[in-house]
């Protein structure tokens, strides 16, 4: 007991500074942005335990496009749910596993000693999403008349999806598109709004100011993009391409 309590009293200044280092924490956490709050919600919730027929509820609404249509189902019937050592089956998710396309939950047996274990499960995302309807070569406009909605799972699309009109602004056909194909944010290339050398009206705004000049473009920009820009007199600054030719920059 003694060589337990000794080092105890020596580490008192360490335990204290750990202390004061926990609270510090737990402040930043309540000073945390929305986004942060929102994820450590989500990551609280995987720890909910459910019934089979309760799966859907694990995903988290926001974390899909509004409208989804959610199908989570076991990959295979597991004979031990249900069973004689399995009678009443809760299953959950585990920290940050994505419940998305084919993964696995945690299952524990309530009223008997079975150890808890994993089962694969199936999750579905159906939403819609835009295909191609029309032949559309590399470089030229892509337009509401050459897509289609159609309803697909999402989660099988690893590499993204386009569900938004209007997102095919001011965008072109990066390579040949064909009927069929489901468009891709990779498949568009937006018109650069600035481009390398071009000279661009640019307000600059600031606390109580705002000031219009000129400057030349040092690289190329789509609209929303940052592009760095040079003013007469040499300096350097960073903007956002708003409009054809036009950066704003914010100091």
């Amino acid at each position: 007991m003694k060589s337990e309590t000794q080092p105890r009293q020596l580490t008192t200044g360490w335990a204290h500074r750990s202390i004061m280092l926990a609270a510090a924490l737990v402040l930043s956490v309540g000073l945390a942005h929305p986004q942060t709050v929102q994820a450590g919600n989500r990551a609280a919730s995987q720890s909910r335990w459910v019934t089979v027929d309760q799966l859907n509820t694990l995903i988290d609404p926001a974390s899909v496009p509004a409208g989804s249509q959610i199908d989570v189902s076991l990959v295979k019937q597991d004979p031990r749910l249900g069973g004689v050592d399995c009678p009443s089956p809760l299953l959950a998710n585990t920290t940050g596993n994505r419940l998305w396309g084919r993964t696995f939950l945690r299952v524990q047996c309530l009223g008997t000693d079975t150890p808890g274990f994993f089962v694969g499960v199936d999750v579905k995302v159906y939403a819609p999403v835009l295909v191609m309807k029309n032949a559309v070569a590399s470089g030229q406009d892509v337009t509401s008349n050459d897509v289609e909605f159609k309803t697909l799972d999402i989660a099988q699309l690893g590499t993204g999806w386009v569900a938004d009109l209007s997102h095919l602004n001011q965008k072109t056909a990066a390579r040949a598109l064909w009927p069929g194909a489901i468009l891709k944010p990779d498949l568009l290339k937006g018109q650069p709004m600035v481009k390398s050398g071009d000279t661009v009206k640019v307000l600059i705004q600031g606390p109580g100011f705002s000031i219009g000049g000129s400057a030349v473009a040092m690289d190329s920009a789509e609209q929303g993009q940052t592009v760095k820009i040079k003013t007469p007199q040499g300096k350097v600054l960073q903007g956002i391409a708003v409009e054809p030719l036009q950066v704003e920059v914010t100091l």
